[in-house]
């Protein structure tokens, strides 16, 4: 009990604790209400929690949808470190063996024009005529596809300018660098390949220095990749090479001593353990979700995130995904059952693996789409590609070229024309759903085709848990209207503080005026009866 002192000290007052009486007062009136958001805010904190376990849970299904995002039926193996290999297209993968050595590196062509004092060091006025093509024997080739360029050196022209005016043009790198020594020297290097390699030819009175009809500067010859494909001796004029082995890209590391074994293997049971992973991971979300948004019926406790309609929303989203068809992949839509995902009353699901290693055996492009999405052309003599940022629709489109008007369109949208550097026609668009495509003509004349664009159910579910976690998501909205409720009853919690101080003042301020009257009243009673005393006695 709280000891009042001055009601104690104060003998002529009312005799209660006053101390005592307005705190339980104050409580009185404060408590219920600090209970009432305490118990919001409780509540809310278990929110913030669930929303980071979701967060947690979704982000582990990403990383691994990211790791099994070069997945599916073929393991891609190489014997020698000096030739790595890479999927382009699971569409166009086939089990077998390539014997593939490599007895020279595709290279580009770097000259140096060395002994200038300064970066800025003048230069002779004149011209200089940039051609492009192949050395031999001291000899040059230009390549009559590739236009010669004119660079123009003015009277107070620099060494910086040069390297400038030449790094501008297609196919050329060039500045200016440091020796180290003292002196400076003009970098310039080609392309890769050795019809790429460049002859310099000065004017006349010209920048002379700079002339490189003679073959002289030259620091690094330009070359072509020398290799041997199952013995048979080829040319290619990179080190990346797409053109070997279907769907799949080779990058030249070094020269081989012998023969790498480049290795397309079909994985039935690491493919069937792969996608039996995948829809458990996708199970365990899912039934995180239920336990998370459940509604406590038959006195069962609810969930966190019961009634959260963003939540809800998320679990739809999720469904939907896994359910919905694939389309772009063939004709007709591709549905998960097919390839032996099935959907269980419960939502859950469950794989088939009889059905699965039915399509394994009839099939294999079908499960291919669980883990690759395809942009293909039907018609082997066009190309087709997108920009890095296009995100065209899924679906089977038709590109259709009309002869007469010499014009194509896609789906009905009109394609733009031109012709790229290496002579080939090509139809694009830069706008509306297909913004970004190229639609190139390889060989021969544009014919009429199918376009298939198809994404992957890892590719779907990867660019929705991209959007769902990222900042303008709907998890980063859930955690910060949670934490701000969470300020909201902080400050909630000050403010009854502050008002239990001002209720506590004010009464006992109310209990001080009373115990004052009180005292007056004894008071004044004393005397009257010490007077009546009086009287008493005098009769």
């Amino acid at each position: 009990m709280t000891v009042d002192y001055l009601s104690t000290l104060n003998s002529k007052g009312s005799g209660l604790n006053i101390t005592q009486l307005v705190g339980s007062i104050v409580d009185a009136e404060i408590e219920p209400a600090k209970a009432l958001v305490n118990d919001k805010s409780s509540a809310n904190d278990l929110s913030v929690s669930e929303v980071g376990m979701l967060r947690s849970r979704m982000s582990a299904l990403q990383t691994g949808l990211q790791s099994v995002g070069t997945g599916g039926l073929f393991n891609l193996q190489s014997s020698n470190d000096a030739v790595s290999m890479a999927l382009t297209d699971s569409s166009a993968l086939s089990a077998g063996v390539t014997q593939l050595g490599v007895t020279q590196l595709a290279s580009v062509q770097v000259l140096e024009f060395g002994g200038y004092s300064a970066v800025d060091a003048t230069l002779s006025a004149g011209t200089l005529t940039v051609e492009v093509g192949a050395w031999a024997s001291g000899t040059f080739s230009a390549n009559g596809d590739v236009d010669s360029r004119l660079i123009t050196l003015g009277s107070s022209s620099t060494l910086s300018d040069l390297a400038a005016e030449l790094d501008e043009l297609d196919g050329i790198t060039a500045q200016v660098v440091d020796k180290g020594n003292g002196t400076f020297s003009l970098s310039v290097v080609s392309e890769m390949g050795k019809e790429n390699a460049l002859r310099f030819t000065a004017s006349t009175g010209g920048p002379a220095d700079f002339d490189t009809t003679d073959g002289s500067n030259e620091v690094t010859a330009a070359s072509n990749a020398e290799i041997v494909l199952n013995g048979i001796t080829l040319e290619r004029p990179s080190n990346r090479l797409r053109d070997i082995m279907p769907g799949v890209e080779l990058s030249l590391a070094s020269v081989t001593s012998s023969m790498a074994s480049l290795s397309v293997i079909q994985d039935r049971v690491g493919a069937t353990a792969q996608l039996q992973a995948l829809v458990s991971d996708i199970n365990t979300l899912r039934s995180y979700l239920d336990t998370a948004t459940a509604r406590g019926l038959n006195g069962a406790d609810s969930g966190a995130l019961v009634g959260d309609a963003g939540i809800a929303a998320i679990k739809r989203e999720l469904s939907g995904l896994t359910t919905a068809p694939l389309n772009g992949f063939g004709s007709e839509p591709l549905y998960l059952s097919e390839i032996g995902v099935r959907t269980e009353l419960d939502g859950t699901l469950s794989l088939d693996e009889e059905r699965l290693n039915d399509v394994f055996e009839k099939a294999p492009e079908k499960f291919q789409a669980v883990y690759q999405s395809l942009n293909t052309i039907e018609q082997s003599n066009l190309g087709l590609s997108f920009g890095f940022t296009s995100q065209p629709p899924e679906g089977v489109y038709n590109f259709v070229y009309d002869a007469d008007a010499e014009t194509a369109t896609i789906n009905g949208q009109a394609l733009s024309s031109r012709t790229n550097s290496e002579g080939q026609q090509e139809f694009y668009r830069l706008t509306g759903d297909f913004d970004g495509i190229t639609i190139k003509v390889l060989e021969g004349a544009p014919v009429d085709s199918k376009v298939y664009i198809g994404v992957s159910l890892v590719d779907r579910l990867s660019k929705y848990f991209e959007g769902v976690l990222g900042k303008q998501g709907e998890i980063s909205a859930k955690e910060t209207y949670f934490r701000e409720k969470a300020t909201e009853y902080t400050e909630a919690l000050s403010d009854l503080d502050e008002r239990a101080v001002v209720l506590e003042a004010r009464e006992l301020k109310r209990f001080a005026k009373m115990e004052q009257l009180v005292t007056q009243l004894k008071s004044t009673g004393e005397y009257i009866t010490t007077m009546m005393d009086a009287w008493n006695k005098s009769d």
